[in-house]
């Protein structure tokens, strides 16, 4: 029995040695489908991803004062380009996705831009367009859509993406700009009434990601991104309403 339990206990220790996992730096719009996507990922390699999620601002911020990760995935391609122009990526910048901005209340039945001015609106949320690529996408469909001047003086800022959700259930705000893949994840407590933004009035929210220098193991790395942009995974983001 000894043996027997000695033998197990070598077997494992041997399993944890060669287990991998992948750290991955991560736009906060992804946070649900990144955890899909991992955990296909792991289901298929073997290979546990472990991301870290921000604003790209932020994200990209980190990673130029030397945060260590495998990958980045930003929430639009200049980031990714910034750090890669910064020599700090081994790959070029790649699209794997392309993100789409909804407008999101539980307050109100939310169906245009132009509800924003209504003076029931008091509160418009969005993330902060100087490290949110979102945040950026908000401003440009509201000034698009003629309504900027009228809702400027009710936004308020997130600093990601992700915090839009704690504005609109704590009802620090009455509508908020979110991103699409937030919505149709169907892990909102209560989604409320959105809509998604005319793309037409906004910059296509090519979302870029770049394999670090500093990654523990470059063909991991290399095979993780096939399957977010082409493999499994890529059919996971469309189904988090990401476009390709």
């Amino acid at each position: 029995m000894k043996k027997f339990l000695t033998l197990a206990m070598i077997l494992m220790l041997a399993v944890c040695a060669n287990a991998k996992e992948l750290n991955i730096s991560a736009a906060a719009n992804l946070q649900f489908a990144l955890q899909e996507v991992g955990k296909a990922y792991q289901n298929e390699t073997g290979t546990e991803v472990k991301a870290v999620y921000g604003s790209s601002g932020k994200l990209t911020s980190q990673i130029l004062n030397g945060a260590k990760f495998d990958i980045f995935l930003a929430a639009d391609m200049s980031f990714a380009q910034k750090v890669y122009d910064a020599g700090l990526a081994s790959t070029e910048p790649v699209m794997y996705a392309k993100g789409l901005l909804v407008l999101w209340s539980v307050k109100y039945d939310v169906k245009s831009l132009a509800d924003l001015k209504d003076a029931k609106y008091v509160k418009v949320a969005i993330a902060n367009p100087n490290t949110a690529p979102y945040g950026r996408a908000a401003v440009e469909a509201m000034k698009a859509a003629g309504v900027y001047d009228a809702v400027a003086p009710k936004i308020v800022q997130g600093d990601s993406i992700s915090s839009m959700d704690t504005f609109i259930h704590t009802g620090a705000a009455d509508a908020a700009f979110a991103a699409k893949s937030h919505l149709a994840s169907g892990k909102v407590k209560d989604p409320g009434s959105w809509f998604e933004v005319d793309s037409k009035l906004y910059s296509p929210i090519l979302q870029g990601g770049v394999i670090l220098k500093t990654t523990t193991d470059q063909a991991e790395s290399a095979k993780f991104m096939t399957f977010i942009t082409k493999g499994k995974g890529a059919e996971i983001m469309k189904k988090y309403g990401y476009e390709k």
